[in-house]
């Protein structure tokens, strides 16, 4: 698949997560607005309505900063990281996609998991794409499984579906790996389908090092 494809790939599953976090931004400002319509200017405020305020506004400022994430950042410098920060970046942006909600994952990190030097936004988005892939698999009958591991000079995150008895769609996998592979280039990473997901390998910080 072309570098083109693997683009549209992702902008298919960018779209989906933009309407899901529109979703969620109009759950909350609806909920503003009707704290706000309890509020009456000739009394003290109840302090149970501040209290709602306050936290609404906390988590339309969370949501905020969630949106800011989706942008590509063609020029971001690359950074030496955790891989199991950016699995924890990922987990929270893909909560808002319409097909990911609800579903259970599953980290398991080996303890000898190295550093990665990699564009921190392109991994949270990689991730992103492989655990959508990885959650239709199991049609929403399984959960989803993320394992981290060191194997030599590479950062092997396997994304898969957790408890399927099925095998997914190669095809529609193999489309997730490409976009994977688009998403993580400068990073000298590589997306490859799985018959339950999604691999996804980068060099560990040492070997980066060497290939700048």
């Amino acid at each position: 698949m072309s570098g083109d494809a693997g683009a549209a790939r992702w902008l298919s599953t960018h779209d989906d997560l933009l309407r899901g976090l529109a979703h969620a931004f109009s759950n909350r400002v609806a909920t503003v607005v009707a704290f706000a319509g309890l509020l009456d200017p000739s009394r003290a405020p109840d302090e149970r309505v501040l209290s709602g305020l306050r936290a609404d506004a906390d988590r339309l400022e969370g949501l905020l900063e969630q949106l800011r994430q989706l942008p590509r950042r063609e020029g971001a410098d690359l950074e030496p990281m955790i891989p199991g920060d950016g699995v924890r970046a990922a987990l929270a942006l893909v909560a808002h996609h319409p097909e990911y909600r609800d579903v259970h994952c599953t980290v398991v990190m080996a303890d000898d998991v190295q550093p990665v030097r990699a564009d921190p936004g392109a991994l949270q988005h990689a991730l992103c794409v492989a655990l959508v892939g990885a959650s239709r698999v199991g049609a929403g009958q399984a959960g989803v499984r993320v394992a981290l591991s060191t194997e030599g000079e590479v950062v092997r995150i396997e994304v898969s579906a957790d408890g399927s008895t099925g095998a997914g769609d190669l095809a529609s996998l193999a489309r997730d790996a490409d976009a994977i592979t688009w998403l993580l280039a400068r990073s000298h990473g590589r997306g490859e389908a799985t018959a339950y997901g999604c691999l996804i390998e980068l060099p560990t910080l040492q070997a980066a090092r060497r290939l700048r």
